[in-house]
């Protein structure tokens, strides 16, 4: 007897509810169109994940009119950022300096910011979202990309059809089929997608420690040092996040040469860390993460469109890759709902959203390939690197290169239809169910 497949018809299929998945399902969502957004974790729970969102982000979402309502929940906001040389100060950025209005970023939690956009979401019966749920397969017809084949395990379901349980194996047919899974794309590699770029010469290792009482919490700080470099951003509940630079597979030698003479390293270079560090016996406080750029050629198939990390990913340093991925996310929406309208979701039509974004995502890599090369601790390279970045920032075009790090000049040019009101956001009379 052949297995029942369950079969779920949608206008978009959004695999991937992180940041970028979440707010095109929401703003889709919002213009009528059913959704159903594909999650394989069990839940938003993410640990050094894009949880820093820069002033373009905070623009963004004032555009949206969203800012208030994402800033009601808990959050920090960080002013400027602070750089030092052997724990002497070479450089100050408040950002004030480069944006009048949004002059911060803004810290939330991914599962914070995750859950802020599913509760807007949740007021629409055309959305659903799916947890522990896998896709397997792509759906054809002839070349074009027709949906996907899934496997749904049981977990939270935010569902319009109160009586419907997913699990087991799905199809689900749409218009279009939108990956927004990461770095490591199950929709890139099942599609078949190919790479302009892929670049990783460095990796982050993250730590976290309780804030000291002197440090000033709402800074970022980066210290070049003589064994390694250090970027400190605050955390909710008054911790801060430490990441070590470190260059691609050292983290490897570093583990079998034991954690002593790590941890001793560390304390030479900044002594203030002493409290927290030299308690440790072993790397498991430790999490590495690899600082990878990646750049799909073309972001579009017939019925299938990368966004996000799946399409543009890039490195933490500058702790932009959220927002650049947000930006993406409303771009895409734009796109998707005026071809939708027009009766028109072809490969021309998806073709526009890498068309619209592909400017700031190569200026953003390309500002990010210039920082990496500030980071090196090559031997002949790491002592000039703080020297040569001290005197860049003392140059007249340094304003102009962090602003269009960490700001837009101009707002994302999108139908005016999504910009929320609290009139807008109340219309759907349907409450939706969690199964």
């Amino acid at each position: 007897m052949d297995k029942m497949v369950q079969e779920v018809k949608s206008d978009i299929c959004i695999v991937g509810a992180g940041p970028a998945g979440m707010l095109l399902g929401l703003l889709l969502a919002k213009q009528g169109l059913e959704v159903v957004v594909l999650e394989q974790n069990a839940d938003f729970h993410r640990e050094y994940r894009g949880e820093i969102t820069q002033p373009r982000f905070v623009q963004l979402m004032k555009q949206l009119n969203l800012l208030d309502y994402i800033e009601s929940n808990s959050h920090v906001k960080i002013p400027e950022v602070t750089v030092f040389h052997n724990n002497v100060e070479i450089m100050n950025l408040a950002f004030n300096t480069l944006i009048e209005e949004e002059s911060y970023c803004a810290r939330l939690t991914q599962p914070t910011l995750l859950m802020a956009l599913l509760e807007k979401a949740k007021k629409y019966p055309n959305f659903t979202l799916l947890f522990n749920t896998k896709v397997k397969n792509l759906l054809r017809e002839e070349d074009k990309i027709t949906g996907v084949y899934a496997l749904a395990k049981s977990g939270e379901q935010i569902n319009f059809l109160k009586d419907s349980v997913f699990e087991g194996e799905l199809t689900i047919k749409s218009s279009v089929t939108v990956g927004v899974d990461g770095r490591n794309s199950t929709i890139e590699k099942l599609a078949g997608f190919e790479l302009d770029l892929d670049y990783h010469d460095n990796d982050l290792l993250w730590f976290s420690f309780k804030k000291p009482e002197s440090w000033d919490y709402n800074i970022y700080h980066f210290y070049f040092q003589k064994n390694y470099n250090y970027l400190f951003l605050p955390k909710l509940d008054n911790y801060i996040q430490c990441g070590i630079s470190l260059t691609k597979g050292e983290f490897q030698k570093i583990k079998k040469g034991g954690i002593e003479p790590f941890k001793e390293k560390i304390i030479a270079d900044l002594p203030f860390l002493e409290p927290y560090v030299a308690p440790l016996t072993d790397f498991k406080s430790f999490v590495l993460l690899l600082c990878k750029m990646r750049y799909v050629h073309d972001w579009a198939k017939d019925g299938c469109l990368l966004i996000g990390d799946a399409a543009h990913c890039v490195t933490p340093w500058g702790a932009v890759g959220s927002t650049l991925a947000m930006g993406t996310a409303v771009v895409a929406a734009d796109v998707i709902y005026k071809g939708y309208k027009k009766g028109d979701l072809s490969l021309e039509t998806l073709k526009q959203v890498q068309k619209r974004r592909k400017e700031e995502v190569k200026m953003i890599q390309s500002i990010q390939l210039t920082l990496e090369k500030f980071l090196t601790r090559e031997p002949l390279k790491k002592d000039l690197a703080p020297l040569i970045f001290n005197i860049a920032t003392k140059m007249p075009d340094v304003t102009s290169f962090y602003q269009k790090l960490f700001t837009r000049d101009q707002p994302i040019d999108i139908d005016d239809s999504f910009v929320f009101s609290d009139e807008a956001t109340e219309k759907s009379t349907t409450e939706h169910s969690v199964v």
